[in-house]
Formats: structure tokens, C-alpha cells, sequence
């Protein structure tokens, strides 16, 4: 990788809250390091945050009492503009110590307190959304910052009244995009002779999507599916108890996975819900899939993200409240039993991927 004709800076990227936060930013954070420039990563206190910046010890990572913003008349306002208050002077302090010139922020609640810090401390500002439609959260971050990333072209009409926005794509992880050496297939101790069965539901797992596979277990096995299941932390012991009614099949069940890029490698088909991070990485690895959208996000932005993929051929649309034993095994069958629609459904899905993406954001870092 090149090295930047700037100077060298310290950037500071919030990134917590979610995977499809966190992980894009690490990836911006990863570039920008291998281009000679420090990185620290602002993270919340939540479990998952911790949880998925434990399989990246070469990264500083610091921990901030992020809250997400209550309604206006809600109780919980006034404790939220305490810790608004408190995180803002954090958050300076940290700037000035660092000597950061540049806030990135990665969407969500933790990015709000940085970047009020960084045009207070006169840092660049920048945020990304990797949405189609942008959320609150970023709707109101964008007061802050010198410069909108969208992910997808979809987005930047929404940041019209902004001067300047720029799509981008969505990162993923430097780790993610090496060449595969090891057998993917023995790690997750799966058959290569089967038809694999992805199913996961984004850092946090998606209940919805859990509960309906359970139902259509002994049907999918019965067909000679094995499946690879990524429940989330706070499902895994229903997930697995589900599964151990079927012990002798072939399975892989687990809360969390550090080496995503193998699980996509042994995936035919994934069923997953439909974040950007998500899709990011399903277009990368040309997984087909079905979209199960998150059906409380805000805006129905994940509707909008799947049927962005479910229009060029890569994906289904599958709508929670039609997911049940019968149209699950039915939609997996009819990618699994019909290799031309699987090819095309791949095709479509490596067609999406932006290749280049925390590169570019890296460079627009360092625009002076």
C-alpha cells in the first residue's frame, strides 16, 4: 500500500454500538495505520463492543460512557445531557493529548459526543453512513462535520441541504480481504461434500431469524444441509439447545465469530438480516443470500438495503413475518437445487462490491 503525500496525523474514528459500526471503522483504522498515520478508536461500554475489539490487539481502543439519545420528554434526557456534557470534555481531553486533527465517525450514538469535540478543537470532521437511509443519529452529526461519507449512492440524495458528500462504499476489515490459506471447512468442522447453510443475524444476533430456523431444522437436515449458525451472544443457549436435539448432524453453533472471512468461504448461501456491514461483506465473499430484514430499524432502512441486493439478483427478499419452517427450507432449496440461479445470485453479489473503499476514505482523510 502506498504512503500518503500528507503529513502524517492521528485520527481519532467512533466506531462502537454496533458491528456494523465498529467494524467498518476498524477498517478505515487499519488503512490508515499501514499508511503511517495513528489511530484511536472510540468504542462504548457495551459487551459486544468489547467482544469483537478483543480479536484486534494491534489496535488502541478506548472506552467512552456513550448513551444513546432518549426521546425529548423522556427522564432519561437529562442524565443523557450530563453524559453529553462529560463525554464532550472527554472526548477534548483525549484530542488534546493525542494531538488528533481528524474525528471520523463511523454513524450511531457514539459518534455524536467526538465529532461536537472535534469542531469544538477545530479536527476535521467526517462521518459515514453505510445505510441507505441515513439514520437520526447521522442526520444530526452531519451539523458537525466538514464532510459526508455514504456508503451507497442511494444515501447521498438524502444529505442534499450538505455541501459535501461523497459516496464511498462500506469498509470491511484489512484481515478479511487476504487470500485464504487455511481449509475453512476444517476449521468450523464441516463436510466439503455438503451444501453449507450460513445463517447469522449481525454482532448481536437477530431472534427473529433464530427462532424460525429451529423450526425448520429437521427439515433442513433431512435435505443433507449442514449448517453454520452465528447466533449472537444473548440467543446462543436457546440456538444451541434447538440444535442438540440433533447432535449427530452436521452443525457449527456459536455466539461470535473472530474469522468471518472463513465463514463466508464455507457459505453457499447465507440468511441474514440486512445491515449495510452485512452486505458489505456478503458482496465481497459473492455469498447469494436471503434478507431477512430487522423489521424495527429505523426508517425500515434494512428493507431499503435489501431490495437494493434482492434488484440486482444477488439476494432474496424474505420479510420476518413470512419466515417459517416451510418458506425458509422452501427459498433454501430453491438456490441449493438450481445451480444456475446460484450462479447469478453470486454473479450479482460480487457486482456490489466496492473494493477499494477504506482506501478511499483514507484518502479523504487526508485531504488537508
Amino acid at each position: 500500500m502506498s504512503s500518503p503525500k500528507s503529513s502524517k496525523s492521528h485520527v481519532i474514528i467512533a466506531c462502537g454500538g454496533t458491528g456494523g459500526h465498529l467494524f467498518p471503522g476498524i477498517a478505515v483504522g487499519e488503512t490508515l495505520i499501514a499508511r503511517g498515520h495513528k489511530v484511536t478508536l472510540l468504542i462504548s461500554e457495551k459487551k459486544i463492543d468489547s467482544l469483537a475489539a478483543s480479536g484486534h490487539a494491534d489496535l488502541h481502543f478506548e472506552k467512552m460512557p456513550f448513551q444513546a439519545m432518549p426521546k425529548p420528554w423522556s427522564p432519561k434526557m437529562i442524565p443523557f445531557l450530563i453524559g453529553l456534557w462529560k463525554g464532550r470534555n472527554q472526548c477534548r481531553a483525549l484530542i488534546q493529548k493525542t494531538g488528533a486533527t481528524v474525528v471520523l465517525g463511523m454513524g450511531g450514538f457514539t459518534s455524536l459526543i467526538p465529532l461536537v469535540a472535534g469542531k469544538k478543537e477545530k479536527c476535521k470532521t467526517l462521518i459515514h453512513e453505510s445505510n441507505s437511509i441515513p439514520g437520526k443519529s447521522n442526520r444530526l452529526n452531519a451539523r458537525f462535520c466538514n464532510t459526508v461519507l455514504c456508503g451507497l449512492e442511494a444515501c447521498k440524495p438524502l444529505f442534499d441541504k450538505h455541501p459535501d458528500v461523497r459516496v464511498v462504499g462500506t469498509p470491511i476489515r484489512t484481515g478479511m480481504m487476504k487470500p485464504i490459506t487455511e481449509d475453512a471447512h476444517a476449521f468450523f468442522k464441516l463436510d466439503k461434500s455438503r451444501k453449507t447453510l450460513l445463517i447469522m443475524g449481525g454482532s448481536q444476533g437477530a431472534r427473529g431469524i433464530n427462532r424460525a430456523v429451529g423450526t425448520a431444522l429437521r427439515d433442513l437436515f433431512e435435505r443433507g444441509i449442514q449448517i453454520l449458525h452465528i447466533t449472537g451472544p444473548n440467543d446462543y443457549q436457546e440456538v444451541r439447545d434447538a440444535y442438540s436435539k440433533f447432535a449427530d448432524m452436521p452443525q457449527t453453533v456459536v455466539a461470535f465469530c473472530h474469522r468471518m472471512e472463513l465463514a463466508y468461504a464455507v457459505a453457499d448461501l447465507a440468511l441474514a438480516r440486512s445491515g449495510a456491514s452485512t452486505l458489505t461483506e456478503l458482496a465481497w465473499f459473492g455469498v447469494p443470500s436471503l434478507l431477512v430484514p430487522y423489521p424495527f430499524a429505523a426508517e425500515d432502512h434494512q428493507t431499503r438495503n435489501a431490495e437494493i441486493f434482492a434488484n440486482a439478483g444477488a439476494a432474496k427478499l424474505m420479510p420476518e413475518n413470512t419466515l417459517n419452517a416451510t418458506t425458509l427450507v422452501e427459498a433454501v432449496m430453491e438456490v441449493f437445487e438450481n445451480k444456475k440461479t446460484a450462479n447469478a445470485m453470486q454473479n450479482a453479489a460480487k457486482k456490489l462490491a466496492v473494493r477499494d473503499s477504506a482506501l478511499k476514505i483514507a484518502k479523504i482523510v487526508e485531504e488537508t
